[in-house]
């Protein structure tokens, strides 16, 4: 298995009450497995503020939220699907909220790592049918699956 999902982080059809909650529910799998340093929620909030994550894709919304490698020990991708809905600012505006359902949260140790990793996301974003699989998976093993198919398994 790839380094990058050697944590297994993957939490299905979780509920939130809001974009704090839900970044909090999946920042604390990233501590409790050692691959985060106890900063990292804070970091991906002060992140999310400055630099907003959410993107609106043709049937549904995402959130990629990140932060800087200090918060980091180890590099690894952690997902999260929610039951509802919650708001976050879409990405490349100031305010405008959009109802994500999805999160691809990223621990990078290395900075450089960071574009790779988003483009790479971005083209499985453009995959309407994956990404409905995405949405419906609710068990690591099936999760992994999409991951290969997705071709995100590779060394990060």
């Amino acid at each position: 298995m790839s380094d990058l999902f050697d944590a297994k982080i993957a939490l299905f059809h979780k509920h939130a009450k809001d974009k704090e909650e839900a970044l909090g529910i999946l920042a604390d799998e990233f501590m409790k497995s050692g691959v985060a340093k106890d900063t990292f929620l804070d970091g991906i909030i002060t992140r999310e503020k400055t630099f907003a994550t959410g993107l609106s894709l043709n049937n549904m919304c995402v959130a990629i939220p990140h932060t800087d490698p200090e918060h980091v020990n180890r590099t690894q991708i952690g997902f999260m699907s929610l039951e509802e809905p919650v708001e976050f600012i879409e990405m490349g505006t100031e305010d405008k909220q959009i109802p994500v359902t999805m999160m691809f949260m990223l621990a990078l140790k290395e900075a450089h790592q960071q574009l790779d990793m988003l483009m790479k996301l971005m083209d499985v974003f453009q995959n309407d049918e994956l990404m409905e699989k995405f949405k419906a998976v609710d068990n690591f093993e099936d999760y992994y699956k999409l991951i290969e198919e997705a071709g995100l398994n590779l060394e990060g």
